[in-house]
Formats: structure tokens, sequence, C-alpha cells
């Protein structure tokens, strides 16, 4: 069977799989922006405990990378396209905290399987050799 090359073709789902990763990277430094701003009786772990900024320094660190890797993604650089699946992958594997911190109703569940299986199919779908080729 013979290869077809597409050159210069752009495919929309890796765009809009980098607009998200953008807008994941800015909701959490908005969070952060919150989270530093807010008074202590908020819910919120204190910053002065190790847990506090262990949580402050993994939300400042996976929001600047999604940022980074979203705009590499747009360039079609293809460090960016490895950094955009470690990304998808490490949160593929922290969605089962989510039962686990809002107490696992059965909708619940069922939205983080289904959340799941996207991500999956994401990834799936970034490493195909279809999407391989726009970033050689």
């Amino acid at each position: 069977m013979p290869q077809i090359f597409h050159v210069g073709y752009r495919s929309p789902w890796v765009s809009t799989v980098a607009w998200v990763l953008m807008s994941l990277g800015l909701a959490g430094l908005a969070w952060l922006g919150y989270w530093l701003g807010s008074g202590v009786g908020s819910g919120l772990p204190s910053l002065r405990s190790w847990v506090g900024l262990g949580l402050l320094l993994a939300l400042a660190g996976s929001s600047a990378a999604a940022l980074i890797g979203g705009q590499g993604l747009l360039r079609r650089y293809e460090w960016a396209r490895r950094l955009c699946l470690g990304l998808l992958a490490c949160l593929l594997l922290a969605s089962p905290l989510l039962l686990w911190v809002t107490g696992s109703h059965l909708v619940l569940a069922a939205l983080c399987l289904a959340w799941s299986a996207a991500l999956l199919w994401t990834v799936h779908t970034l490493n195909s050799r279809r999407v391989r080729q726009e970033f050689a």
C-alpha cells in the first residue's frame, strides 16, 4: 500500500487539544492565584504545611507545562507532542483521585469513566501515524 503524505496539513484535532491544554493551564494559574489570595478559612490546605506547599508547586508546574505544551502543539513541535502525551497520561492517572476527594457518587464515577475514555482516545490519536507525520 502506498504511503500518503499530507504536506502542510494541520489537523484541527491537534489544534483543539492544544487550545484545551492552554485553557486548562490558564485555569490552573487562575486557581493558583485564588489559592494564594484567599484567606486561611477557605477550606484549602495551608501554605505553611508540606502538603500545601507541594500542592502549590505541583499546580504551578503542571499549569506552566500545559501552557508550554499547548503552544508547542500549535507550532507542531515533536517535543511538545511528547510533553502533551505525558501530561494527558498524568491527568488520566490522577482522575480517579477525583472520586476519592468528592465522596464517590455513582454519577461522578460514570463521568470519570467517560472522561478517562476520552483521554485515552486523545492520547491514542496524538500517537497515530497521521498526526506524527505533521510533526516531522
